[in-house]
């Protein structure tokens, strides 16, 4: 049985939804639609979704940088291969979808390589905000809302400082 979870990020609310065994998503919650999205799924908590929540915590607190939670990620060949790529990111650093592509053996595939991105599920646990285009604009991230790229590499690149000191886009 899928359960949800919403936690208070720095920038956005975010749901967190778990099938019990796995986390199956993580997203920020940009207007009332992302909300009805996710109406359908009962509140609650579960062991994963606890250990999602205070793993969340630590990252915004500036104590994690990377995630260590189970996650169910259905999808092809080169989605998965993209996606260990995504995880493979330093905490604060970005690749182009280009090196992207190249690192999952592909080096052609940087379209490719974007809609795989497109199709990860989980917002800053698989870090797709850490991907560029090979021009270093910031460019497709979840809908559209490239403020929130722009804010999490902001973040990221702020270390060592508090929250509030850190700018905000």
């Amino acid at each position: 049985m899928l359960r949800r979870r919403i936690i208070d990020t720095p920038f956005l609310e975010m749901v967190l939804v778990s099938d019990g065994m796995h986390l199956v998503k993580s997203d920020f919650l940009y207007d009332e639609a992302a909300r009805v999205r996710y109406e359908d799924i009962p509140l609650g908590e579960d062991a994963i979704l606890t250990a999602a929540r205070h793993q969340m915590g630590e990252y915004f607190a500036k104590q994690r940088r990377n995630f260590d939670l189970p996650l169910l990620m259905p999808g092809t060949d080169f989605q998965q291969k993209v996606w260990q790529v995504l995880k493979t990111i330093p905490y604060g650093d970005v690749l182009t979808y280009k090196e992207i592509a190249q690192k999952a053996g592909s080096p052609k595939a940087f379209r490719a390589a974007g809609g795989a991105c497109r199709a990860n599920h989980f917002a800053v646990i698989v870090p797709c905000h850490r991907v560029l285009s090979t021009s270093g604009a910031y460019t497709g991230y979840a809908g559209n809302n490239i403020f929130m790229k722009e804010n999490l590499l902001n973040f990221e690149s702020c270390e060592g400082l508090a929250m509030s000191q850190c700018k905000k886009i």
